[in-house]
């Protein structure tokens, strides 16, 4: 396999382009459909719940597949990878342009969820890989960026694409920048990982799949209430299936996912932190627009524009937090980012029927900012002391995790705001809700802190530190 100091600058940037370019159309595509749904609705003569299927379908589909993808990862060459992945996405976007049905669109999105599932942990090996650790803050705040900036204008592009070329026109555009971008990975991408032994056991992947699918529909089920079978059920069918999945991955001399990674102190904490990021970040973005539109009522202009200063400012804030983890490290952003999280929710909870579109946007900046703030510093904290198949493993899991805190968050948020009456107490109740989550990133925080000072007195190690030492003890 080529290694860092063997690949030309010019095939390095190359890879990097391409894989951003990647993770950036592939995020979007999770997006577009938001605001195509009464389009669909009328063209194919369905229900708006059924038609909500084309993303929460894809959305569910992701997620199963990234826990396989450790597995594929390790077996297959990364261009042929990066090629399989790319063309199942293209040839979704071409079939979903094509489809005559709304079965057939359905599958079609299906397919491009697939690449984008198969995408995500990739694009984190490879490049974690392909760059040296001083600059890992830098490459994951791209990367970031990349599938942030690609959420945001989503709507916004299926919107212009609709308005000239109607629905249709979009999974065109999408499939031609899917094929330029296998064009790309065709002429830069190399193999740049080594090729392991790894095994795919069917009960493995059954367990593992029944089991995120029957959680993450129970999630979607639940706003009608948690105590049915298609909800609350489904949630505690999907708990035991991969409450089982996972001790047999402990016990396993050749696991599907390696979850001894847990075993490492850090990685433990920035799961826990990425979980509470975007706990708070996806129930934001359910509960802000309520509160604003439907409360305070603020038409979707005036909320689309004050949405977009903190927007951009998260985007800022995501590449200068990168370059600064990897000059002096995470504390400035742990103590930053925390402390946005804070003051977001005691601003939150002061919200009022006589809330300005202003505050509205200063509440939405600080939240985003601190997202930004944390997010990309976290995965590079959490991957960057794996190494090998434990740094795909680690990829897989914190990836899939994090899919399932993004798809629980919205539920969560929302089922708070209905317990308590869907009024302006019910508001501040969700933002109370989310400063418990804030205080958990704070206590998570305290606990790195606590555990990097163990280690410096020899008494601990915290994972990629060990890599170090094996380094140093070799030379020796």
């Amino acid at each position: 396999m080529d290694s860092e100091k063997n690949i030309s600058n010019v095939k390095r940037t190359g890879i990097l382009i391409t894989l951003l370019a990647a993770a950036f159309i592939t995020s979007m595509s999770t997006t577009v459909t938001g605001n195509m749904i009464p389009d669909f609705t009328e063209f194919f003569g369905v229900s708006s719940n059924l038609a909500q299927w084309l993303t929460s379908g894809a959305t569910l589909i992701s997620g199963i597949t990234i826990p396989v993808t450790a597995f594929l990862i390790k077996r297959t060459p990364n261009r042929a990878y990066f090629f399989v992945s790319m063309t199942a996405y293209t040839l979704g976007s071409l079939a979903a342009f094509l489809a005559p049905s709304f079965l057939l669109l359905l599958i079609s999105r299906l397919l491009q969820a697939v690449g984008c599932g198969m995408l995500l942990s990739f694009a984190q090996v490879v490049l974690l890989k392909l760059y040296p650790k001083n600059r890992h803050g830098s490459i994951m705040a791209a990367y970031s960026m990349a599938a942030m900036v690609s959420s945001v204008v989503g709507p916004t592009y299926a919107g212009l694409i609709m308005d000239t070329f109607g629905w249709r026109g979009v999974f065109a555009s999408l499939f031609i920048i899917g094929a330029l971008i296998v064009i790309c990975g065709i002429v830069f991408m190399k193999n740049v990982t080594d090729k392991e032994d790894a095994e795919l056991n069917v009960l493995y992947v059954s367990l593992s799949s029944a089991g995120f699918a029957a959680f993450l529909i129970g999630v979607s089920n639940s706003s009608g209430g948690l105590f049915s079978l298609k909800s609350g059920g489904l949630m505690l069918i999907g708990i035991i299936l991969l409450t089982a999945f996972s001790a047999m991955q402990l016990r396993a001399q050749k696991p599907m996912l390696n979850l001894r990674v847990f075993k490492y102190p850090t990685f433990r904490i920035a799961v826990i932190i990425s979980l509470c990021l975007y706990l708070i970040s996806m129930g934001n973005a359910m509960i802000l627009p309520i509160f604003s539109k439907s409360i305070c009522g603020f038409s979707d202009t005036s909320y689309g524009l004050a949405t977009i200063a903190g927007s951009l400012l998260a985007v800022f804030a995501a590449f200068f937090s990168g370059a600064i983890y990897d000059r002096v490290g995470i504390k400035p952003m742990f103590f930053t980012g925390a402390g946005l999280f804070v003051v977001f929710a005691i601003l939150g909870f002061f919200f009022s029927l006589d809330s300005s579109i202003m505050y509205i946007a200063v509440v939405f900046a600080l939240q985003s900012v601190a997202m930004s703030t944390l997010n990309s510093p976290v995965t590079a904290m959490a991957l960057s002391g794996l190494e090998g198949r434990e740094r795909v493993d680690g990829s897989a899991i914190y990836n899939t995790l994090r899919q399932i805190s993004s798809s629980l968050a919205s539920t969560l948020s929302v089922l708070v705001y209905t317990l308590l009456g869907s009024d302006m107490s019910a508001v501040r109740g969700v933002y109370i809700y989310f400063g418990l989550v804030a205080a958990a990133i704070v206590a998570a925080v305290f606990l790195y802190l606590g555990s990097e000072r163990k280690r410096r007195d020899g008494s601990l190690d915290l994972g990629h530190e060990r890599v170090d030492k094996l380094a140093a003890n070799e030379t020796k």
